[in-house]
């Protein structure tokens, strides 16, 4: 009874001191382990590249159409150009017949005698009227017939002269540039005269296409920029040209107006007149320049700033890393990347928008416009790509590559792309 009385006892012990250790651990201050999330997102100032592109749709076409008209008057007799043939500059594409005169040469020659003979008569009456005393007023009237008769028979030698050259036929007309030949306008036997539209030539191998762009984007657009084409009927192949031609005149339609640009092809392959093309015009490329996201700049009426982080990429982070407002010096810019020109160094921070502002912000302050936001060309299209950004407590590469147009009337838009390297 003793021993069972002694294992009660312990075994209310042992209960008693487990309930206080459990009281002591439930009641005794604990530490708090905290995970501290820095919300300051960053990016590092780094060297890219940025290119501006204007781009538009457009069709092939050839780029000069020659009329070629007679220039002699005569009757044909051979037409050597044909429809859809080639023909090289200089190649004769109409010869012409002689011009038979027989009848009338003939005609004027017996003229010519018969005015001979009348000459020769007055020389003699004038011999004759002389010896004889005749009056003067006669003297001067046969005077006057021998003149007359001299004119009459020179007159008769030119009709003469022009008749017989008349018989040569009339130089062959010449193709004047190379080309296809597309219309014919005239036929073997037929008389035409100078002036008369007979064939029109298409040189298909001389090849312009005509895109139409913005009028916001017009203006950066000069005669000479190199340009790229790219076709759907080729889809692995891109051809080169040139800005050629800037229309002086616009054309508006729903309120937009746009500008013909005309890009001459340098070498257009395989390429066939209709066929259409989407062409890209270079306005500006720079390499090797410093480059930050666009909405990393704040625009403030006519400066540009950026909120710099005191620390630098590869830096160990701060708990707590602390910002200034730091003005830059901007150059060109995309709707991606801007250029910093001025401000800035390598391999600096500075603070992005926070993902809960979706990117490009907007500041409630009136004096800024644009806050966290480059205030760029509503237009522009970019196909640009960036990388290795950074917050204050790691390191993150990224990489983007958007390409948005605004579509126009003209069916142009303006790109840019820029690549962080």
């Amino acid at each position: 009874m003793y021993n069972k009385k002694k294992i009660w006892i312990t075994v209310a012990v042992v209960a008693a001191l487990a309930a206080a250790s459990a009281t002591v651990y439930l009641l005794w201050p604990k530490q708090v382990q905290e995970t501290v999330i820095d919300a300051t997102p960053s990016i590092a100032v780094q060297k890219g590249e940025i290119t501006v592109l204007i781009k538009g749709s457009g069709a092939v076409k050839a780029t000069n159409q020659t009329v070629v008209y007679t220039e002699q008057e005569g009757t044909i007799r051979e037409v050597k150009g044909k429809l859809n043939k080639r023909v090289k500059k200089g190649q004769v594409l109409i010869t012409y017949k002689p011009k038979d005169n027989t009848k009338d040469v003939t005609q004027q020659q017996n003229t010519l005698k018969q005015q001979q003979t009348d000459l020769h008569d007055k020389q003699e009456q004038y011999k004759q009227q002389m010896m004889d005393n005749a009056a003067q007023t006669d003297l001067d009237s046969t005077r006057q017939a021998i003149e007359k008769a001299k004119d009459d028979i020179a007159t008769t030698q030119t009709e003469i002269a022009r008749l017989l050259k008349e018989q040569a036929p009339p130089a062959s007309l010449v193709a004047p540039s190379d080309g296809t030949i597309t219309k014919v306008s005239v036929f073997s036997g037929s008389a035409t005269s100078a002036g008369a539209e007979a064939f029109t030539i298409v040189n298909y191998r001389d090849l312009s296409a005509t895109i139409q762009v913005d009028e916001m984007d017009i203006l950066k657009v000069r005669q000479g920029m190199k340009a790229t084409l790219a076709l759907d009927a080729l889809p692995d192949q891109t051809f080169s040209g040139h800005v050629s031609t800037i229309a002086n005149e616009g054309s508006a339609k729903n309120g937009v107006s746009t500008f013909g640009v005309t890009i001459h092809l340098d070498d257009p392959g395989e390429i066939k007149a209709g066929m259409s093309a989407q062409a890209s015009i270079l306005v500006q490329h720079k390499q090797n320049i410093l480059v930050l996201p666009i909405e990393s700049v704040i625009q403030q009426g006519n400066r540009y700033v950026v909120n710099k982080l005191n620390s630098t990429a590869g830096a160990a982070p701060a708990s707590s890393p602390s910002t200034e407002e730091l003005p830059v010096t901007v150059g060109i810019h995309d709707q991606s990347q801007v250029e910093i020109i001025k401000g800035l160094k390598e391999g600096e921070l500075v603070s992005l928008p926070s993902s809960d502002m979706s990117g490009l912000s907007t500041s409630t302050d009136s004096a800024h416009q644009g806050m966290g936001g480059f205030t760029g060309d509503s237009s522009t299209t970019t196909d640009s790509s960036s990388s290795a950004a950074t917050d204050s407590s790691s390191t993150t590469s990224s990489s983007t590559n958007s390409d948005t147009s605004n579509s126009s009337t003209g069916g142009s838009d303006s790109s840019s792309s820029g690549g962080a390297s």
